[in-house]
């Protein structure tokens, strides 16, 4: 951007804990340079941090000592509201010396980016955000409307034209924009871009969705799930890949036109999807998504564009779009730096491997078969979750010990937070994700 833009007088650093929330610290413009270069100070606490903002006592990365700068990555310095002099860059924790702090969630996602470019793969990827909006005054959703429907765009036209500003004044780059299905439920599709550029795309645009909604007096939610009667939201994440410039999911005589290789990511993947979930589905509500028969993906199957299948393929066809892969059991609660580095883990594991893909699954598993065994159910906890990803050979070698173990000193604190709620509670302990807290003090 030029960094002679008179209209931009402060910048905000951020990064995404183990939680998945965004955290901040603000300069003025004109030390931004000294943010890129030196860095601001930042406790390795913050990753102890729960989903409520409370710091769990036994995280290994709860105690007072030590400090790390966030340091603005300056190619991506961009604006956020310019409107109102606002800029924003993502930032990369390291030690004082300079040195990566192994920790960092980006830098993490960004080493496995330059792993797998180094085996001549690249991966590009795209979130789909769903959220919910409602109204200040009651916490009713703020838009009537159908599932998908124009009503729902006209009733809700100023609050669209609004955001839609926003993204094209901060420099997104999106696809498309949908009512979606439940009440006052909106989505927005991002463009393809490689993996650390995806990540950071996505905690750009969640920020200036949320400021809109707070500028127009309203709330939204990305929570998985806020009410048991209504659909969650999901955040699903679509990728291509290619190696040596030649697509990998495509042009083959496998299920969907898959070649050898990509028959093996796909197969890689689907055994790997246990271990994924508690980065795809961080919050103990996410478990409550999951339902069979809604579309969120709850069985550990693929499927060629069947919407129930964990692992969605999108074939080349003759529109000439190239195939694509759907995560569809992600949800808009998980941290994008960490999901995209696993991703790329376990491709990277995959492509070394010869694993047999099993047939892809048509139609809705819990109603084929007459059985609702013969597909293999993913996790349904938080806690099932995480004891797939501590066995997980792949992520705690792509990982090393302090992200890996860390991470799992997260998830417990997770369970823990969660431990005795009824569902009820769960979910109102959550609600209003990404606001850690909730709408009350105590």
């Amino acid at each position: 951007m030029d960094a002679a833009d008179h209209r931009l007088r402060r910048l905000a650093v951020t990064w995404v804990n183990h939680a998945g929330a965004s955290l901040v610290k603000v300069v003025p413009w004109s030390r931004r340079q000294e943010a890129i270069s030196t860095g601001v100070g930042f406790s390795p606490v913050s990753d102890a941090f729960r989903a409520d903002g409370v710091i769990a006592a036994d995280h290994r990365c709860a105690c007072p000592d030590g400090d790390l700068r966030l340091h603005a990555i300056a190619e991506m310095v961009s604006p956020l509201i310019p409107a109102q002099g606002w800029a924003w860059a993502p930032g990369e924790r390291r030690w004082r010396d300079g040195c990566p702090y192994d920790a960092d969630q980006r830098w993490f996602c960004r080493r496995q980016q330059e792993q797998l470019q180094e085996s001549a793969v690249e991966l590009s990827a795209g979130f789909e955000l769903e959220w919910a909006v409602a109204s200040t005054a009651a916490h009713t959703p703020a838009f009537a409307g159908g599932p998908y429907g124009a009503d729902r765009l006209m009733e809700g036209l100023d609050y669209a034209t609004a955001l839609l500003d926003a993204l094209d004044a901060a420099e997104l780059d999106w696809l498309q924009f949908h009512p979606e299905y439940a009440t006052a439920q909106f989505e927005l599709s991002l463009a393809p871009l490689p993996p650390v550029a995806a990540a950071d795309q996505a905690v750009k645009t969640r920020l200036v969705i949320q400021r809109v909604c707070r500028s127009l007096g309203l709330r939204c939610t990305f929570s998985p799930k806020w009410t048991l009667q209504q659909a969650g939201n999901g955040g699903h994440v679509h990728f291509s890949l290619r190696r040596r410039g030649q697509p990998l999911l495509q042009g083959g005589d496998g299920p969907g036109g898959l070649p050898p290789a990509g028959a093996q990511v796909v197969a890689g993947l689907l055994e790997a999807l246990p271990a994924l979930m508690p980065l795809a589905c961080p919050l103990s509500s996410s478990y409550l998504r999951l339902a069979p028969s809604s579309w969120s993906a709850p069985y550990q199957i693929w499927g060629v564009e069947n919407r129930e299948a964990a692992l969605r393929l999108v074939p080349w066809a003759s529109d000439q779009q190239a195939a694509h892969l759907e995560l569809k059991v992600a949800d808009s609660a998980a941290n994008p730096y960490l999901l995209l580095g696993a991703l790329q883990a376990e491709i990277r594991d995959a492509l070394g491997g010869d694993r047999p893909l099993p047939e892809p699954v048509q139609g809705d598993p819990s109603r084929l078969d007459g059985s609702t065994d013969a597909y293999p159910r993913l996790p349904t906890s938080l806690a099932e979750a995480r004891s797939a990803f501590a066995a997980s050979s792949v992520q705690r070698a792509a990982m090393g010990e302090l992200l890996h173990g860390s991470l799992l000193d997260s998830m417990t604190a997770e369970i823990q937070r969660a431990e005795g709620m009824t569902p009820e509670a769960l979910l109102a302990s959550t609600r209003w994700w990404p606001l850690v807290g909730g709408l009350t003090c105590t």
